[in-house]
């Protein structure tokens, strides 16, 4: 069983049904929807794509809403829709929507006119185009091409070392998340994030509209890595998001970076999604290269839960190829465990679940178990399961489907819907059959149970358990 999971992204190369069966075939275990991108009515659509394509299969596929936060980008574009930039040569952002033009483009965040000071230098296009800003008043930023090329519309800007003001959750956000909700995401990943207020926020839109979801904590500028201590208490899950990190940082620091995020999600028992030109050649080429074989791998070795792919499936010449080569990766770099062995998490509510946890991995290494098998109804005993890295594949019995697709993100996690209401033996052995018929389970084998409960009364809860079946 593979344990760190992959996260494709769908997109115009990706949402038809049959390449999503496809994709959950070759390994895909979420599903990212960009809400950067794309109306209501076409994410409505892949939502009610990937749901019966995952039952038709028999996998609890969890979806990932991407809100599009306050992304910073330069507007339309007269005739053609692109800008030949040449070095050099001046060019005005007006703040508006005023459509660009030979010399001018536009942008409809104002405050970067009043933040950047002269001698600045703005990223446009994912850093392919670099601008020195001349001047700047509240109406326009007169700059000089640094790096030049070709210009699309609706293009990100990035600011390094601006103070930009932050904004947290944009009413775009708000709107996307209620529609999200409504629609049956499972996990909703926050842009831009750079205080706990920003998630604090999230979950407050999601009470009101009756929801309760995991939120994962995108990092992608300077402030959110100065205040990761507080951001991952905060957070169900992190993201290192290194496209916008290394626009933001200088590239050297961004394996550091990554380092940092990794021990911060041990710490505190969450996940860690690494993501961002995992395998970027594969948009357009049917192998990657070996350096980005080298970084996914190093990923699974360095701890990351998640690995995701962006354009490569979203926009990718090879959609289907990408997540293959992706799960062989990760399969072959899982055969050999890493040298370090993981501390529990330091942040975890002091109660009796996390020693319960501790006794099951112990017994599951001990004795050379073949699968632990987690009774969690709210899933926290599969949690901190997962974040403890047993060698043994985690089979977490859940009471909905969707616990279970929200369980899809954790590491070594494979979720099973099962009635909890009946006796614990029988559950147990209904699980080992289905595990058998699946080819999950061998004949005999050696399973540790466990089971957690807060209420400390219950005779029939509270236990682990060494069992052959």
């Amino acid at each position: 069983m593979r344990h760190t999971k992959i996260i494709a992204t769908v997109g115009p190369a990706s949402h038809h049904p049959d390449i999503i069966a496809a994709l959950i075939a070759a390994g895909a275990d979420v599903f990212r929807l960009n809400f950067s991108h794309g109306s209501h009515e076409v994410h409505g659509a892949t939502i009610t794509a990937i749901r019966s394509v995952a039952a038709a299969a028999g996998r609890h596929v969890a979806i990932l809403q991407d809100l599009s936060g306050p992304k910073i980008r330069t507007g339309g574009i007269r005739d053609g829709g692109t800008l030949q930039l040449f070095i050099g040569e001046p060019l005005d952002i007006r703040i508006g929507s005023e459509l660009g033009e030979h010399g001018m483009v536009s942008t409809t965040y104002a405050p970067l006119a009043t933040a950047v000071r002269r001698g600045d230098i703005l990223l446009l296009d994912d850093g392919k185009i670099a601008l020195e800003v001349q001047d700047a008043s509240p109406a326009v930023i007169s700059t000089r091409i640094v790096d030049g090329g070709l210009l699309g519309e609706n293009k990100g800007i990035n600011a390094p070392n601006v103070p930009l003001p932050p904004v947290g959750v944009t009413p775009k956000d708000e709107d996307d998340l209620r529609f999200g909700l409504a629609a049956g995401v499972d996990l909703v990943a926050l842009s831009f994030v750079q205080t706990a207020d920003d998630i604090a926020r999230a979950r407050s839109i999601a009470a009101a509209a009756g929801h309760t979801v995991p939120i994962v904590a995108k990092l992608e500028r300077p402030e959110a890595i100065t205040r990761l201590d507080e951001i991952s208490q905060a957070a169900d899950a992190l993201m290192v998001a290194r496209g916008d990190l290394g626009l933001e940082l200088p590239l050297e620091q961004v394996p550091q970076v990554q380092k940092l995020v990794l021990r911060s999600g041990r710490d505190h028992g969450i996940p860690v999604i690494i993501a961002t030109q995992v395998l970027e050649s594969m948009r357009t080429e049917s192998r990657p290269t070996r350096a980005e074989v080298s970084d996914a791998a190093g990923a699974v070795d360095s701890g990351a839960d998640a690995i995701m792919l962006s354009g490569e499936t979203a926009v990718g010449a090879y959609p289907v190829r990408a997540v293959e080569i992706l799960d062989a990766i990760i399969r072959d770099a899982e055969r050999v465990p890493p040298v370090w062995m993981l501390p529990a998490p330091r942040s975890e509510r002091p109660d009796h679940l996390p020693s319960l946890c501790d006794a099951a991995v112990t017994l599951a290494a001990r004795s050379e178990a073949d699968a632990i098998i987690a009774i969690t109804r709210k899933g926290r005993t599969a949690r901190l399961l997962s974040a403890r890295r047993p060698h043994a594949p985690i089979y977490a019995l859940t009471g909905s489907e969707n616990g279970a697709r929200q369980l899809s993100l954790w590491w070594g996690v494979r979720p099973l819907v099962e009635d909890l209401s009946t006796d614990i033996n029988e559950i147990v052995v209904r699980t080992v059959q289905k595990l058998r018929s699946a080819g999950l389970l061998p004949t005999p084998a050696t399973v540790v149970v466990v089971n957690g409960s807060p209420d400390l009364e219950q005779s029939a809860a509270n236990f682990v358990r060494l069992r052959r079946v």
